[in-house]
């Protein structure tokens, strides 16, 4: 077999660190698919949160009203929520709350998390989130 590498070799090669260099980028996506105004839904009840890469997933019933159905908000990664102040067990199935999110723009109960209020008032906001943070 010859030291060098044949075109074809070459070909294959440039082809394979092309795609490995593109992936990471055509894998994460925009906000596009969101509205660019939040809506407040209030009486939401936690039925899940899932703490894990790329995003933090909370998902949320809503009994009554226009909204009333299952939610899901897509948040930040559990890195970035936690420069935010969150951690693991900020929000537990059951809590009740306001969650302020960028619905979809296809009408779907799913949105990108902009901040979650608790009953006593406090506020933790979404990596993301273009509200000040509390107390700044």
């Amino acid at each position: 077999m010859s030291p060098t590498m044949t075109p074809i070799r070459k070909l294959f090669a440039c082809e394979c660190a092309t795609a490995a260099l593109g992936a990471p980028v055509a894998a994460h996506h925009s906000a596009a698919a969101y509205i660019d105004t939040s809506i407040e839904i209030t009486g939401a009840t936690i039925t899940n949160v899932v703490w894990a890469n790329p995003h933090t997933i909370i998902s949320f019933d809503v009994k009554e009203g226009e909204r009333a159905g299952s939610w899901s908000a897509e948040a930040g990664s559990p890195s970035a929520q936690t420069r935010m102040g969150w951690n693991r067990n900020s929000l537990r199935p059951g809590d009740q709350v306001t969650l302020a999110l960028f619905p979809a723009r296809n009408g779907a109960k799913v949105g990108r998390l902009s901040h979650v209020i608790f009953a006593d008032g406090k506020e933790l906001l979404d990596s993301q989130s273009t509200r000040e943070r509390p107390g700044q």
